[in-house]
């Protein structure tokens, strides 16, 4: 009676193992160069996507505790994105964690990721000991959690690689109007694809306005009635693309009223342009026009003006661009904007564009219902 009493226990302590231990993933990318064991007590799954500029500065933070931690801790980094996509994002910024995809969103969605970065600490049990974003995830938490969580499972146990159909090369869409809005679920990314002839947006209304405007995203007021998430596709070179913000706000039955305000901006002055040519940098039709890491921005025919959005939205300040006459012609950009005066100089030295921080008069824009 004691042996099956015991016997019983000791099942009851592996089914958790059995059937929550598992992370699934429907693509591992490349397993960590810098964790040592196959068996570990504690797994850490970094959630995150190559359009996320905050992810590079976790990633980097987790590179330098797993380097720290090598022996028993292994730290996982899962995109949602087209495999891909994240491979052609590799190629260029060199990580030495393991990386994987969920494809399909299940794991993502199994614990409500709701905003990137984010990090989610298990034990081999697969029970939850700690999430929230990972830089906020430090060594003393680690030493704690690895003192009183002894057993270990393989990383074939805690990641499950599911045999799901290889849907990753979809055909391309077909999308044959000049516009269209849809309404979709509300979410706090902002997602930016390119297809062969059009661009998809997906996010909140303000964040896609921001974007449409080349308009730092605080700038832009939107009553939270109004500030649905929506899909955003529309043609590439047509009317529709330099008139976007028009076309969303007049489809919502929507419009905006613009006033002023003072305060610090960062203003580029063209000195002297010696623009790249879009012949610098070629990623392809369906890569990203933008690759941020941590301190530089990389472009792919993109105008100043997008630029300007970007550094805007990166550096959390209005940028207002003066010589609007070459602001909107592509070119391929190549930009440090972590430290001002390295960011300065680099502007002047390659571009012949003055940047300076300075107050400035810039324009705020309400969105509201449109008039009858």
């Amino acid at each position: 009676m004691n042996f099956r009493k015991s016997f019983i226990r000791f099942i009851a302590l592996l089914i958790p193992t059995v059937i929550f231990g598992q992370i699934k993933i429907s693509e591992n990318i490349q397993t960590s160069s810098i964790a040592k064991n196959n068996e570990n007590a504690l797994y850490f799954v970094d959630f995150w996507a190559t359009w996320c500029g905050p992810c590079i500065h976790a990633s980097k933070y987790l590179s330098a505790l797993q380097m720290q931690y090598p022996d028993n801790f292994y730290i996982l980094s899962l995109s949602q994105e087209n495999p891909d996509v994240v491979k052609r994002f590799m190629k260029k910024h060199r990580m030495g964690l393991a990386v994987a995809i969920d494809f399909q969103g299940e794991t993502f969605s199994k614990y409500n990721i709701s905003s990137l970065p984010y990090g989610i600490l298990f034990n081999a049990k697969g029970e939850r000991l700690w999430e929230g974003h990972p830089a906020e995830f430090k060594d003393y938490h680690l030493d704690g959690y690895l003192s009183i969580n002894k057993q270990k499972i393989a990383l074939d146990k805690m990641f499950l690689l599911q045999n799901t159909p290889k849907t990753f090369t979809q055909k391309e869409v077909v999308f044959e109007k000049d516009f269209e809005i849809i309404k979709i679920p509300d979410s706090p990314y902002f997602e930016i694809k390119k297809h062969t002839d059009f661009f998809e947006l997906k996010g909140s209304l303000q964040a896609i306005l921001a974007y449409s405007s080349h308009t730092y995203q605080k700038q832009i007021d939107v009553p939270s009635k109004f500030n649905h998430s929506y899909r955003v596709r529309f043609k590439n070179e047509t009317d529709v693309s330099s008139n976007l913000s028009d076309r969303i706000l007049k489809a919502l039955k929507l419009e905006y009223s613009s006033d002023l305000a003072n305060g610090e901006a960062l203003v580029l002055n063209i000195k002297n342009a010696r623009f790249w040519d879009v012949d610098q940098i070629d990623w392809g039709n369906d890569s990203p026009h933008f690759l941020i890491g941590d301190s530089d921005l990389k472009a792919d025919n993109v105008s100043l003006n997008q630029v300007g959005y970007q550094l805007a939205n990166l550096l959390e300040i209005p940028v207002l661009i003066k010589n609007q006459s070459v602001a909107n012609a592509l070119h391929d950009w190549e930009i440090h904007y972590k430290y001002f005066e390295l960011m300065a100089s680099g502007l002047s030295d390659t571009y012949g564009i003055e940047a300076k921080k300075q107050v400035a008069t810039y324009p705020k824009y309400t969105i509201k219902k449109k008039a009858p």
